[in-house]
């Protein structure tokens, strides 16, 4: 009797002692993802997207689900599938982008993971960018170009919601659009695009230790040229020391161009990290709820991410086309960028977690004080203690989801070719231009004044 006379003080908190019972023994998200990267570096992408289908029903991580299938389809080179993914997940993080009150209400009491995943800013805005691929590779330039255009709409959106973000622009869609732009025959908005490319990669060398890349140097200076921008023309030259007879990506009239697009590696992943503290609490005295006492500290656990990066010996690609030769720059760098997007959250992510710990703690505080009563039975009350402390330690879990088929980096080289069909060589390179893997690609058709892409993703081994 003195047990079931006890029970009713801890009603509140059941709900998460049930939790605790099966967060407990749970694996983080990060740590689901061992068997996908496996089936990756094997190019088992069937496998790897049998994997992921186990996610499908998962309500939280429905974005991540989409995504990761998006980016395995086209690495399986089904740009049509890969792109109904990723529209269902823009769909999806639309949706999400206004965070329900009863999901935060959750999240504080348990921890970050249990809200819907809605992408990180940058996941945001590369959804776009990977679908303008797809449909470049499905030569439909007109709907990439949608895509492209919507990265604006979504960098105004971080900018407005993060505004310490370091990721305000994103050079590559920028740079992707003045393409873009180029093919069509739209030299103005070609030109500001790449101006915007230009402002883009100066703020990525201060954020992301990412220098321009110099195929953009040559761009704008041959489009200023050909706007009769004398002006722009001077400045370029002189800020980038290109002098005539340096001038690159000039393409006879007669020409076309293979673009190819290298997914080097996959980004980084989180991990999660705890740190053991006391947390103080003060519980109200009892008949006296005005009247707040201190309570002796008790143990909390908090639970932070952190990215770690992923291995990978590549660290360029050289392309070779009948004898013609063209290597690839990092235009960019998903590594740096995921980490600084972290950065920019991490207070905001350790206030929550202190705050959940200084709760818990109260909790556990409430729980001791009423087990102390008189009336309650030793056993129960040391046995309701070890339960709460329970719980409030294995529901204590870092958030370590993030889109985690994103490549580390993204490369990019440019060949002017006659109009035909070709077997365009890839190789992979390490430290000393080392070759450590060799692709070929028989049938890329160059079509006259237009541009043939051509993307490949590698994963390590």
């Amino acid at each position: 009797m003195e047990v079931c006379r006890a029970a009713p003080r801890f009603g509140p908190f059941i709900f998460l002692f049930a939790l605790a019972g099966i967060l407990s023994g749970c694996a983080t998200y990060s740590d689901s993802f061992g068997i996908v990267e496996r089936n990756l570096s094997g190019r088992q992408y069937d496998a790897a997207l049998s994997e992921i289908e186990k996610q499908a029903g998962s309500k939280t991580d429905r974005v991540l689900y989409l995504l990761n299938k998006g980016m395995v389809l086209r690495m399986k080179r089904d740009f049509a599938g890969s792109n109904q993914a990723l529209e269902a997940a823009k769909a999806e993080m639309e949706r999400l982008y206004t965070a329900s009150v009863s999901q935060n209400a959750l999240s504080f009491v348990v921890n970050d993971a249990t809200v819907s995943y809605a992408g990180d800013d940058y996941e945001q805005v590369l959804v776009h960018l990977y679908m303008a691929l797809n449909y470049l590779e499905l030569r439909q330039p007109y709907e990439a170009r949608v895509e492209a255009l919507q990265v604006d709409i979504k960098l105004r959106e971080v900018g407005e919601k993060i505004p310490e973000s370091k990721f305000t622009e994103d050079a590559l869609s920028r740079y992707l659009t003045g393409l873009i732009y180029e093919e069509l025959g739209e030299w103005s908005d070609a030109m500001i695009a790449y101006r915007k490319a230009y402002e883009a990669y100066k703020k990525y060398r201060v954020n992301f230790g990412l220098a321009m890349p110099d195929m953009l140097k040559h761009d704008l200076l041959r489009l200023a040229q050909r706007q009769g921008l004398r002006d722009e023309v001077a400045q370029y030259r002189k800020e980038f020391g290109i002098e005539p007879n340096m001038e690159k990506n000039r393409t006879h009239e007669q020409e076309g161009e293979l673009v190819f697009v290298l997914n080097n590696g996959l980004a980084p992943i989180k991990r999660e990290k705890i740190i053991g503290a006391t947390a103080p609490v003060a519980i109200a005295t009892e008949g006296q709820r005005k009247h707040i006492t201190p309570a002796p500290p008790v143990f909390v656990n908090i639970a932070l991410p952190y990215y770690e990066s992923r291995p990978n010996q590549v660290l360029g690609a050289r392309i070779t086309v009948s004898g013609k030769q063209a290597s690839t720059q990092m235009m960019e760098n998903i590594d740096a960028i995921a980490r600084a997007s972290l950065d920019t959250r991490m207070g905001a992510i350790t206030a929550r977690s202190i705050a959940r710990a200084v709760a818990k703690g109260s909790i556990q505080a409430s729980v001791d004080k009423a087990g102390s009563g008189r009336d309650n039975d030793a056993a129960a009350a040391l046995i309701s203690s070890f339960v709460v402390r329970v719980a409030a330690i294995a529901t204590e879990r870092a958030d370590t989801r993030s889109w985690l088929t994103l490549p580390a980096n993204v490369q990019l080289a440019r060949l002017a070719l006659a109009p035909g069909s070709y077997t365009v060589t890839v190789d992979l390179l390490g430290a000393g231009d080392h070759v450590i893997a060799t692709q070929e690609y028989p049938g890329v058709v160059i079509s006259k004044t237009r541009k043939t892409y051509l993307t490949q993703h590698w994963v390590s081994h």
